[in-house]
């Protein structure tokens, strides 16, 4: 099924003058009023918003997709206003978004919702895409974009709907000092080391520095307090700047294909006790999904 054939020309409104992503919402689902039956707009546009605000879906590229499951219709609903000045996501922020997509499901159509998510973030992935659907003037010329990107609704979600793209990444010549700055202004437990290439080498993370400052027998103490006579992490600050990644990195991570289903990129995490699936394709890295990620984007819709 082609991601098109689920929108309707009346419930794309384009050039939305709402000041606020919640005003925009709330004309969205007044668009999408004769198939909502006796919900109360007022309370599901306030669920939709605070959903948003709490756990956003992070497309960027100036795109919001609020979305829920909710009793009371019987199929997938889908709404999609623009902006040429951009909905003010927040009060005292300054982030704007021009493409708001809305949709929603049916409380036990779980699978499709993820799937609708999934193609409409392949969608605006397209920089040409979704600069046309932002500048569009007619509901018509939008519906006729969507169709026009051939993009369709997968049965199976894939890893590389799952994935997100590192903001940081190592070198396996950087030294422990530079990995350890590294990890900290990421913000992430774990980093790819990675070649001039963009190939995967493997992974250093935040446990590997901390056990070089910890002697190997310190594991067998089982009274924490006798550690504080010894001097803490000696042994890295002798290290931080002679040693490098490649000498401490994990060279066996987990690797998963692309077109990877999810539930077997989660059952590989699972069994291989890793926080981390790393995309790959053809040596190179492409993205990464970690186990928050399937929470987030699968679990918690």
């Amino acid at each position: 099924m082609k991601l098109a054939t689920l929108f309707r020309e009346e419930n794309i409104l384009i050039h939305l003058e709402s000041p606020s992503l919640e005003e925009a919402v709330r004309e969205l689902l007044r668009s999408l009023a004769p198939y909502l039956g006796q919900l109360d707009q007022e309370k599901l546009c306030g669920n939709l918003v605070q959903t948003e605000a709490d756990l956003p879906i992070a497309l960027g590229h100036s795109v919001r997709m609020p979305h829920a499951r909710i009793a009371g219709i019987d199929r997938l609903l889908l709404a999609l206003a623009t902006s040429q000045e951009g909905f003010l996501v927040a009060p005292g922020r300054d982030e704007r978004v021009q493409l708001v997509f809305l949709i929603l499901a049916p409380k036990t159509q779980s699978a499709e919702l993820l799937q609708t998510m999934a193609s409409l973030a392949r969608f605006v992935h397209n920089v040409e895409d979704r600069r046309a659907l932002a500048s569009t003037t007619t509901s018509a010329r939008a519906l006729r974009i969507l169709e026009e990107s051939g993009i369709d609704i997968r049965k199976a979600i894939v890893a590389a709907d799952l994935m997100s793209t590192p903001s940081y990444t190592a070198q396996a010549d950087m030294t422990l000092r530079r990995a350890a700055g590294t990890l900290v202004v990421s913000r992430e437990d774990g980093l790819p080391v990675v070649n001039g290439a963009g190939e995967l080498l493997g992974e250093i993370s935040a446990r590997m520095l901390i056990e070089i400052g910890l002697p190997k027998y310190m594991n067998l103490i089982t009274d924490p307090k006798i550690l504080t006579d010894f001097q803490p992490f000696e042994a890295f600050y002798r290290r931080e700047d002679s040693s490098t990644v490649e000498e401490i990195m994990n060279r066996d991570v987990l690797r998963v294909a692309p077109e990877t289903p999810v539930e077997i990129v989660a059952h590989e995490m699972l069994t291989k006790h890793s926080q981390r699936a790393y995309v790959v394709k053809e040596q190179k890295l492409l993205g990464v999904v970690c186990r928050k990620d399937i929470v987030r984007k699968v679990l918690c819709l």
